[in-house]
């Protein structure tokens, strides 16, 4: 059977623990996400939402365009109006999908970490505007635990790009091999172990199982 145990028991001779954000240390939006609602509003259903998320969401986490600018092309994508000011409602509702609940698992095992003399770091792909607007205000608690961060929109490159994992080895000083990585994304998981680390999925129902 899964449990707290089990993480520990995944990360007991790591020196390096390291946590993606968004649906790990903060819970996912689900199903009821304000902004699937704003975008109903709006016209754009879900399916061309996802669509859309899918397909620009890495170019703002990355720094490239703005959160404005990556609604502008899924709304012109769709051939739909929408003003600016709709577009903030709706970027609003996203951003604050990300911060609405914390995973006390999550945030109980990076103190248990901490206190074990471990390194804590986070590693997310998020850009400049949601780390100002919310991850700072909100997620107090869990940067206080990290060691380091990596934010891929201060440094306009995102995960899996392996740059970015080589980035959090040097904030963390420590080696691929040294490190444990948890994050929700396949691909995520997959570009960590690419460069050496041990990397698992993140299930925010369940920890993950070693069998």
């Amino acid at each position: 059977m899964c449990g707290m145990q089990n993480w520990l028991d995944i990360a007991k001779d790591a020196k390096g623990v390291v946590f993606d954000f968004g649906g790990v240390i903060s819970l996912p939006p689900g199903d009821g996400w304000a902004a699937y609602r704003v975008a109903a509003e709006l016209g754009l259903d879900r399916a061309a939402f996802d669509a859309g998320f899918r397909k620009y969401r890495q170019l703002w986490d990355g720094g490239f365009i703005d959160g404005l600018e990556m609604y502008r092309r899924i709304f012109a994508d769709n051939a739909l109006p929408a003003t600016d000011d709709d577009l903030r409602l709706l970027l609003a509702a996203d951003c604050e999908g990300w911060v609405r609940s914390f995973n006390a698992d999550t945030l109980a095992l990076m103190r248990t970490f901490k206190s074990q003399g471990r390194k804590v770091g986070i590693l997310t792909n998020m850009s400049v505007e949601f780390r100002d607007g919310w991850f700072i205000p909100k997620a107090g608690e869990s940067i206080a635990l990290a060691d380091a961060m990596v934010i891929s929109g201060e440094h306009r490159v995102c995960k899996p790009d392996p740059a970015i994992y080589r980035l959090m080895e040097e904030r963390l000083g420590l080696a691929g091999p040294e490190l444990v990585f948890f994050d929700d994304s396949p691909a995520n998981v997959e570009g960590a172990l690419r460069c050496g680390w041990r990397a698992y999925q993140f299930k925010s129902d369940a920890p993950p199982c070693l069998t």
